[in-house]
């Protein structure tokens, strides 16, 4: 229960309700030597829980990776529950949520947020980035959008084509996998550099 506190009090928010009625479930599993992952939320259901633990991990690990999980849950419960019209985008859901966790299980276990353990969080953040960018749906989202993306260049042009400026045109697509506040700044960015010219 301290736990679940202090998460919410360096999140500044409250776990929903849903989850003090329904409960958090954590499924206990055991790690096989192959595998790295310690665990991960079940895809859609941020009140599930798959945690994978070994005989040689110790209790602190076990803890960081409970908190880590619970923050990630808590994190997913605010998308799923609270902010019911919140689209969620590629870049918002993976990277920069996974930076978060990192950070908020730091703090919560006590650890200051110096330089070492920034560099940690973002490797963290990294690391399960490059895994959720490795599951099947995300990355039918990204074959969907390069697949459309050529097929669309094939259509409008029958001259060779140019990579750079459809490198560019990428970029574009890819921006829609930002959130709407990034894209509105970085639009008004673009605005502000045009009319200062």
């Amino acid at each position: 229960m301290k736990i679940l506190q202090r998460i919410e009090d360096f999140c500044g928010d409250t776990f929903p309700d849903i989850s003090k009625e329904k409960g958090i479930q954590v499924w206990l599993y055991k790690k096989t030597p192959q595998s790295s992952r310690y665990g991960y939320l079940k895809e859609g259901n941020p009140l599930e829980i798959s945690l994978y633990l070994s005989k040689a991990d110790n209790a602190n690990i076990a803890k960081e990776v409970l908190i880590r999980l619970l923050v990630r849950s808590f994190i997913g419960q605010q998308y799923e529950y609270r902010f019911r019209n919140h689209v969620q985008t590629l870049f918002e859901d993976i990277l920069s949520d996974e930076y978060v966790t990192s950070v908020v299980t730091f703090m919560v276990m006590g650890r200051k947020l110096g330089r070492a353990n920034c560099v940690r969080a973002l490797e963290q953040a990294v690391e399960e980035t490059v895994f959720r960018l490795s599951q099947k749906q995300t990355q039918n989202k990204l074959a969907d959008l390069m697949y459309n993306f050529f097929q669309e260049e094939k259509i409008k042009t029958k001259k060779k084509s140019n990579i750079i400026e459809q490198r560019e045109e990428l970029v574009l697509k890819l921006l829609d996998f930002l959130p709407e506040k990034i894209k509105t700044q970085l639009q008004q960015t673009d605005l502000s550099s045009t009319t200062t010219v």
